[in-house]
């Protein structure tokens, strides 16, 4: 009888023992951590296939194989023996398929993982795996690829945000191979770029914008693109998250209701979100009609039809620049939206509606689960008061027109 252990990244990390133990997590159904006395822990899944007991190696334990993908992996796993699949036979299949390139690695890679991520994901992956293909090449041989040609290839990428995502990923990869002992070593982990590239991608902080900087701001949206400025507008009046609002589509929009659904395939945290729109946002949407109107999203890119507005971190740049408002990122639109709701009032509870934050504000883990309530006429409430201040804030720059959409 295999012992049953609350497993925590704390226990995992520390563990040691003096002769092979594995552990069943009392957490999660049929996950296990097999610890070897030469310190190796390798996390796998445990289920019956016709009748019979199985099990499937996830992972060794890592940095990137953490007790809580581990957990994850294991979720998956469960409802695919749900659904009838046998994931040993399933992967008993691929590693008598051991590849030798790069590209046959990461066909076998795209057809374990990528069903796992959710489609925006699977796409974002897709994208940047070709960037990687097109470096190393799918003829490239695996024992071939060293640090050396991880590192340089990795420097070669100008924007540091997009060094730093494919780094993941081809470690991911790489990773991928490592844990089926098809590669010796990880060549692409525990990399660090130059300090410069170091320094330029430390994460800005959460910084409320204040009233002159907000306007400052305003006006650079207006003198930018119509649509990336549009974009930016729509993001300090909702302070919903950069990806979705890029994302958003004609058909998500009821006018009538006034209100933006948005699908859980295309949500951070997967659940289905429901934005009110106040009077600016319809005034954005009007604008956008004539540009976009007859198109999917609405915020859809110039330079490649039927495809949205890609990360606008460039646009964000230059208009820092034009305005001098240092503070101004992405982000920092939504904070700002989220810091003036607060001070208007909003409690933490109906600000993580808005938000769209998994668990609520206050209460407990249990109680969200069970309180489905939308929070529609709270949430209107909470964005028609930031609507109504942000009218103010401007009000000194364009009276006149902000004047009308708050009658």
């Amino acid at each position: 009888m295999m012992p049953k252990k609350n497993l925590t990244a704390a226990f995992v990390d520390a563990v040691k023992v003096e002769r092979r133990i594995e552990y069943f997590d009392e957490n999660t159904s049929g996950l296990g951590l097999r610890v070897s006395p030469n310190g190796n822990k390798t996390f796998f899944y445990r289920y019956r296939f016709n009748k019979r007991n199985r099990r499937y190696t996830i992972g060794k334990y890592s940095k990137v194989m953490t007790l809580s993908k581990a957990r994850e992996r294991a979720d998956e796993l469960r409802l695919e023996v749900k659904r009838g699949g046998d994931p040993q036979g399933e992967e008993q299949s691929i590693k008598s398929q051991v590849p030798l390139t790069f590209g046959e690695l990461v066909k076998q890679y795209k057809a374990v993982h990528l069903p796992t991520l959710k489609q925006s994901t699977q796409d974002d992956y897709t994208n940047r795996i070709e960037i990687i293909l097109n470096h190393f090449k799918k003829d490239r041989y695996l024992k071939d690829i060293s640090r050396g040609d991880v590192f340089n290839f990795l420097e070669s990428i100008k924007a540091p945000v997009q060094a730093q995502r494919i780094q993941a990923i081809l470690s991911g990869i790489l990773n991928f191979a490592f844990d089926r002992d098809w590669i010796e070593y990880n060549p692409a982990t525990k990399i660090q770029l130059s300090s410069k590239k170091a320094k330029r991608n430390k994460p800005k902080k959460n910084i409320e914008l204040s009233n002159e900087q907000i306007k400052a701001l305003w006006n650079g949206f207006d003198d930018y693109s119509k649509i990336t400025g549009s974009l930016f507008k729509m993001l300090m009046v909702l302070g919903q998250r950069s990806g979705e609002t890029r994302k958003m589509e004609w058909s998500e929009i009821d006018f009538d209701k006034k209100l933006w659904s948005i699908p859980g395939t295309k949500t951070k945290n997967g659940l289905d979100h429901y934005v009110p729109l106040t009077g600016l946002a319809l005034e954005i949407l009007e604008e956008m009609k004539p540009l976009t109107g007859t198109k999917t999203f609405v915020f859809e890119s110039p330079q490649i039809e039927g495809k949205p507005l890609g990360a606008s971190e460039k646009a964000a740049e230059r208009i820092r620049e034009r305005t001098e408002v240092s503070d101004f990122n992405i982000h920092s639109l939504r904070t700002t939206a989220a810091t003036k709701m607060a001070s208007l009032g909003v409690s933490p509870q109906v600000l993580s509606k808005v938000l769209n934050h998994k668990t609520s504000g206050e209460g407990s883990t249990i109680t969200a689960i069970y309180n489905q309530y939308d929070y529609e006429k709270e949430k209107r409430e909470a964005l028609n008061r930031w609507n109504n201040q942000l009218v103010r804030i401007l009000s000194n720059k364009t009276e006149t027109k902000i004047l009308k959409i708050g009658s």
